[in-house]
């Protein structure tokens, strides 16, 4: 888990690096180029660069540690810069992404040099394309440990916003990249700049669309969020094949930060079982669930027989 934690925070590194030198040769293009679809790819990199600033800037805010003031860690940092990074993405950069296009419909304009452009959108898609590989790999890597069936349930329970947010982003700025191909593209076949112009309004909303997505799998993580279906029957049938425990009273866990999930269970234990038998009893269940949901980073038991009211913490 530590290699797959090292290998997500050298995502945002590398997309951070290659997003601003993507960033600085697309303005550079568009002023050579006088292409629409080419300012709106530098505003959708520029965007990119300062939300894998945000993303970094969570990340290792996530790390510190301060006991006296964040008992459970400061994980949820990353939760809240990348909730900041989907709102940048829909609110900023879609929308003026969006308004360059709708005003370059009503303006006389045309490309005069579609050279830089085209080689700007070759390098873009070779950065953008060896991100996305790299953080396609991690989430495989997960998918394949978790035991999924399929990669729709996973993404829908998926809790790592940071890799999440590069996935999303690197996957919008390769189609992106694609739009204002084709907008250039056809706008000099055909010479009307309404296909260059009209790249721009669907790269916007592109941009828009991945940012409500992000902005509700981060808000959901901030406002406490709870583990998915499978995972909480996963522990379910832990407890229930544990010859010791009688009935589940409550079960709750959250995400305290990416892969760090704290769990509360209040279990009705077997009658006669005295206070040793019952700490070996929850030793037992927890090794088994960290064995088998690994993220559960805390389990706190309140344990409680049946025939008496004595209750026990660990």
């Amino acid at each position: 888990m530590a290699l797959e934690k090292t290998t997500t925070r050298s995502v945002v590194i590398r997309a951070l690096l290659g997003d601003l030198l993507i960033a600085v040769s697309k303005y550079i293009a568009a002023i050579f180029s006088g292409s629409a679809a080419i300012l709106a790819e530098a505003i959708h990199s520029t965007s990119d660069t300062v939300n894998q600033f945000l993303l970094l800037l969570g990340y290792n805010l996530s790390s510190k540690k301060d006991a006296s003031k964040f008992p459970f860690g400061r994980g949820r940092e990353q939760f809240f810069w990348s909730f900041v990074v989907a709102i940048l993405v829909f609110g900023i950069s879609g929308v003026l992404t969006f308004v360059e296009g709708v005003i370059k419909l009503t303006t006389t304009y045309r490309i005069t040099d579609p050279t830089y452009a085209y080689l700007v959108l070759a390098f873009s898609f070779a950065v953008d394309g060896y991100v996305l590989l790299i953080s396609t790999r991690i989430f495989i890597s997960r998918y394949r440990r978790q035991g999924y069936q399929d990669a729709f349930s996973f993404m829908k329970d998926f809790r790592d916003p940071v890799l999440l947010t590069a996935l999303i982003e690197d996957t919008a700025a390769l189609a992106g990249v694609v739009t204002a191909f084709l907008g250039i593209s056809l706008s000099l076949i055909t010479r009307n700049n309404v296909y260059d112009a009209s790249s721009s309004i669907v790269i916007g909303i592109i941009m828009m669309t991945s940012g409500v997505y992000l902005s509700k799998k981060s808000k959901d993580l901030l406002i406490g969020e709870g583990i998915s279906a499978t995972d909480q029957k996963k522990i379910e049938a832990i407890l229930n094949s544990n010859r010791s425990v009688n009935k589940i009273l409550d079960i709750k866990a959250i995400y305290q930060g990416p892969e760090k999930v704290l769990l509360a269970m209040d279990l009705n234990f077997k009658d006669g079982m005295s206070t040793g038998e019952i700490e070996r009893a929850i030793d037992e269940i927890e090794q088994s669930i960290k064995s088998s949901v690994p993220f559960v980073e805390r389990i706190y038991v309140e344990a409680e027989e049946r025939s008496s009211d004595s209750k026990q913490t660990d």
